[in-house]
């Protein structure tokens, strides 16, 4: 029934219904490019996949940052010692900094290391076990 109706159709009606149906899918392959490429899905997407790197380099930038707020004495901060931290207080400022860093890390290393555990037994220890049987 559908093949009547194409067949009674001008080439100049098909043509234009093949227009629309390419820019219906046009649109959609569009929508779905600009989803994925968006900064966000990448930085997500590089997140997950290299949550170790993101992790080191977020304790990197963090340790430049405290060195660049608190230079060394070295640097002719010694002749104002009331304007600069002792040293056992800037080791428990750096300490009160970097403790929920460290939760965090060890948090999603917990997670990727149980992740990899899990894996490692399914496929080692009870490959022929499904799903829906593990527990």
């Amino acid at each position: 029934m559908a093949r009547k109706q194409q067949e009674q159709l001008t080439p100049k009606q098909q043509a234009l219904r093949d227009l629309e149906d390419a820019r219906a899918s046009l649109a959609h392959h569009a929508a779905h490019a600009v989803e994925e490429w968006s900064p966000r899905a990448l930085l997500t997407r590089s997140m997950q996949k290299h949550r170790t790197l993101w992790i080191g380099a977020a304790a990197v930038a963090g340790l430049a940052a405290l060195k660049a707020l608190w230079p060394s004495s070295a640097r002719g901060l010694s002749h104002h010692p009331e304007g600069s931290l002792s040293g056992a207080q800037r080791s428990g400022l750096f300490a009160l900094l970097l403790s929920p860093l460290l939760g965090f890390a060890r948090k999603s290393l917990m997670s990727y290391g149980t992740q990899l555990f899990e894996s490692y037994l399914r496929q080692n220890i009870s490959p022929n076990v499904q799903d829906s049987d593990a527990v």
